[in-house]
């Protein structure tokens, strides 16, 4: 193996025993040979590191770390990262498979791109009671992919990542060691803010298991705070200008309202106004999507709890905000 390869495929993984060899032997399939595979076991209570060093077998180009106890996906990622020795630096979920042309195509499109600096793909979702064929796509162009960031789904998945390591090492680039979820999404806003392009291949190039044991499905407690982070983060980073609590506001709208309703509506519904006609810091992002995405949400809540709001009340702040928030107030009967 050289002290260089192309590129580094980092693997954190948790609990994994059951599932760890597929992801290991995925990369092992790979068309293109110059590659190393870290696997950060991160202080499993099974046979993780076991079943990682039977499906490594004699291959010198996979390394083993293991941490004493479990320190989260965020500190897993960056001892990967850190020990990565590649030009590209990939991430593969340890119950995922990456599919044999991934890093050849994802390569490519970085030696096409030198101002790209992350790049992911597709992916095909497989487990029990997914239909057959069935493919998450993802946002494509670096303007759409940066804005849609926010709402948090079909963008630039953690499993699917590839880096450039030169970009993330000269700008400091790292996984949140406070994230307890969303520490993708979060990493590649940082890699926007430090002016580094991305992308999403339009190709499936990863195989993502849909299964009962699913961080999202097993820690609902840490995935929606992680998530509701990371809206915050990117408002803040895009508005500067923009207050906390109307942020704050902005991201409830994706959780369920408290009483009293009117109150939050009316408060929610000032915020959006101030978003609308607030100056957004420009990163490359398209930046119409996101006003587009909070004034449509704000006309959702609005139908949504119609038979809880005050419809005076709403109807004489109508006269305060700006005409797309009046419209989607107009398309919600108030």
């Amino acid at each position: 193996m050289s002290s260089s390869p192309l590129v580094t495929a980092v693997i954190p993984a948790f609990n994994a025993e059951s599932l760890i060899g597929e992801a290991i032997a995925s990369i092992r399939a790979q068309t293109i040979d110059d590659w190393e595979l870290i696997v950060v076991d991160d202080g499993s209570a099974d046979q993780t590191l076991a079943a990682a060093r039977q499906a490594a077998g004699d291959d010198r180009r996979i390394r083993l770390i293991r941490f004493d106890r479990n320190e989260g996906i965020s500190i897993a990622s960056n001892a990967g990262f850190d020990a990565a020795r590649g030009e590209f630096i990939a991430r593969l979920d340890s119950d995922d498979r990456a599919l044999p042309t991934r890093f050849a195509v994802q390569v490519d499109a970085f030696r096409e791109n030198r101002r790209l600096a992350a790049a992911g793909s597709h992916a095909r979702v497989f487990g029990d009671g997914v239909p057959d064929g069935s493919i998450a796509y993802c946002t494509l162009g670096d303007a759409d992919l940066k804005a849609r960031l926010f709402e948090g789904f079909n963008t630039l998945s953690g499993g699917t990542l590839m880096v450039r390591r030169s970009f993330v090492r000269e700008h400091r680039i790292r996984f949140d060691d406070d994230a307890g979820s969303a520490e993708d999404l979060d990493y590649a806003m940082s890699i926007m803010v430090a002016g580094g392009q991305l992308a999403n291949v339009d190709q499936v190039l990863t195989e993502h298991r849909d299964h009962s044991g699913n961080f999202t499905k097993t820690r609902v407690d840490l995935a929606r705070p992680g998530l509701r982070k990371f809206r915050c983060h990117v408002l803040a980073a895009w508005y500067p200008g923009l207050a906390a609590r109307d942020i704050e506001l902005i991201v409830a709208m994706w959780e369920r309202f408290d009483p009293p309703f009117t109150d939050t509506f009316l408060n929610t519904m000032r915020a959006v106004d101030r978003l609308v006609v607030a100056n957004v810091m420009d990163f490359g992002q398209n930046t119409s999507i996101v006003p587009g995405v909070v004034v449509d949400r704000v006309g959702y809540l609005a139908n949504h709890y119609r038979d809880h709001l005050d419809v005076s009340a709403i109807q004489a702040a109508r006269s305060y905000v700006s005409p797309p928030v009046r419209t989607a107030l107009d398309q919600s009967g108030f």
